[in-house]
């Protein structure tokens, strides 16, 4: 995909280096603009020579950018998985639908239904008391 390939390779984390803190919120997000403004306006006379805005540029630009991205990518995995679920309910109660069709053919005595039925009826069969399972 062209999006991950544009993601740094080293750009994971542990689990523990997640939980580690140090991470960027509010507050944080405004002093690091406000940080930039000043070394844009204030910085090349006053840094070292080792201390590169540009970078800090850089990361500025994709953590803006990347955020706009993870909130796209949010809003379609959440749409995705709404429409998996409604998908899968009317499967389900299609499939209930056909269950029930197959006993009452069975209890007509239509040929074959009764072996269908007896196939579908083991999900019923487990227990009245067993939790429905989900996908």
């Amino acid at each position: 995909n062209a999006v991950i390939a544009k993601i740094p390779l080293g750009a994971t984390l542990t689990d523990e280096e997640r939980a580690s803190g140090g991470d960027i919120n509010v507050d944080n997000k405004i002093f690091v603009d406000d940080t930039l403004n000043e070394l844009k306006s204030n910085g090349a006379a006053i840094m070292p020579a080792w201390f590169s805005i540009p970078n800090l540029t850089n990361d500025v630009t994709f953590f803006d950018q990347s955020e706009e991205l993870i909130t796209l990518y949010q809003n379609i995995i959440l749409r995705l998985k709404d429409a998996q679920r409604i998908a899968g309910r009317e499967a389900l109660v299609n499939a209930r639908k056909a269950y029930e069709l197959y006993k009452s053919a069975a209890d007509g005595g239509v040929p074959g239904a009764q072996t269908s039925y007896d196939n579908l009826k083991v999900r019923f069969e487990k227990g009245a008391g067993a939790p429905v399972q989900q996908i």
